[in-house]
């Protein structure tokens, strides 16, 4: 099974960017030659780096009880829940908002592609995406705040319209 080698998230409050959160986390196994390549992480520095026990609770605590929000945020759940379970009997308070299925729903018919580096490039954001945490954290803030626009153009005004909008059509 996958385990987490890095959280990155960013605190975005009245549509700006306001505050970092960024660790790199030891696995405790070596990671996969294909993830080193894709990411540029390599096993030794992962080593050095705190375990997800040490990491998680910093982490918890920069994010608070907050909207969590991820590009294929299903993804990004699994492996949180799964921590959160085995460490302090809990699920997260609500699932996170994804950009992907925003994006799906937003720009239907207007992109082929709804991957992070396709919507960064779509939007045209300031951060480039790369398989490392803090940065496609980064891009994922910046590709949220231009969701909103094109949501807000639909009408919706609370975060229950984006969940809506982001949510499997019947």
């Amino acid at each position: 099974s996958a385990r987490i080698c890095e959280i990155g998230a960013v605190r975005v409050e009245r549509l700006e960017l306001v505050d970092r959160f960024e660790s790199l986390v030891n696995p405790g196994v070596a990671l996969p030659g294909p993830v080193e390549r894709l990411t540029g992480l390599r096993t030794a520095e992962l080593r050095r780096a705190p375990r997800v026990e040490r990491v998680l609770p910093r982490f918890l605590r920069f994010a608070d009880d907050d909207l969590l929000v991820a590009h294929n945020a299903s993804f990004d759940q699994r492996f949180l829940e799964r921590e959160l379970v085995a460490r302090e009997g809990r699920r997260l308070s609500q699932p996170p908002l994804c950009t992907a299925a925003l994006a799906r729903r937003l720009l239907e018919g207007r992109v082929r592609r709804v991957g992070l580096a396709s919507l960064a490039h779509f939007f045209g954001v300031g951060t480039t995406p790369c398989h490392r945490a803090l940065p496609d954290a980064e891009a994922t803030a910046e590709v949220l705040l231009c969701l909103i626009g094109l949501a807000q153009e639909l009408g919706a005004r609370r975060l229950s319209d984006l969940r809506a909008l982001a949510a499997p059509r019947r």
